[in-house]
């Protein structure tokens, strides 16, 4: 197992792109097989084209995105630690993600055969509650993320640029990358139901959200 992890570090430091492709196109891949086989309960009736699709998703689109996304957030010019961890997160937060989400659902529409008017039909009813579940979920990692600093070539594969205060005293630095993908799975898991539902996972009533797994 050891030789498997510094293989895979070795990997991330030689060819961050190519193995944040690899890693993102495996996390994909699980949360969709967990959305439909535990969430779901498809068994036999598996759909392999939708974990396809949400694997050409992750490997050819996300991962590409968010390396030259984490680049740039490293070119923040502010040296102060916190100032640039809250700056980063801001821009992670409410300039990559509205967009990378918005892409998300274009995408994995049009690769299901169907016509932008449904990539936009399914961006008005899914866009906004993933939004903010998103920013429910990953502000408070991708903060943790980046006050407690990681390489970039590990920190692109959050989801986003994350960093949390309270990560420096409960997660060692050895256990960062863990924990950021950690959340990826069931975050990907997510993602998985709200692309393949007709109608959005989420529903408002009032100020709650609910989820809703249900077929």
């Amino acid at each position: 197992m050891s030789g498997l992890l510094n293989a895979y570090s070795s990997l991330l430091r030689r060819r961050p792109l190519m193995g944040n492709i690899l890693t993102s196109a495996a996390l994909f891949a699980t949360g969709d097989v967990i959305a439909q086989q535990i969430i779901e309960k498809k068994g036999d009736k598996h759909d392999f084209a939708r974990t396809g699709r949400i694997v050409i998703w992750g490997g050819a689109f996300f991962a590409p995105a968010v390396t030259i996304w984490f680049r740039v957030l490293e070119k923040v010019p502010i040296t102060s630690k916190l100032p640039a961890a809250m700056t980063k997160a801001c821009l992670d937060q409410f300039i990559a993600a509205p967009t990378v989400l918005s892409t998300f659902f274009c995408v994995m529409t049009l690769m299901e055969g169907k016509s932008l008017d449904d990539a936009k039909k399914k961006w008005q009813d899914s866009f906004v509650p993933t939004l903010k579940t998103n920013w429910m979920v990953w502000i408070p990692v991708q903060f943790t993320n980046m006050v407690c600093y990681l390489p970039p070539y590990l920190a692109s594969l959050a989801n986003t640029s994350s960093i949390h205060l309270f990560e420096q005293l409960l997660v060692p630095p050895p256990l960062r990358l863990l924990f950021v993908n950690c959340v990826n799975v069931p975050w990907n898991t997510f993602l998985s139901l709200q692309a393949s539902k007709g109608e959005p996972v989420l529903k408002e009533k009032g100020h709650v959200s609910e989820i809703s797994f249900g077929g």
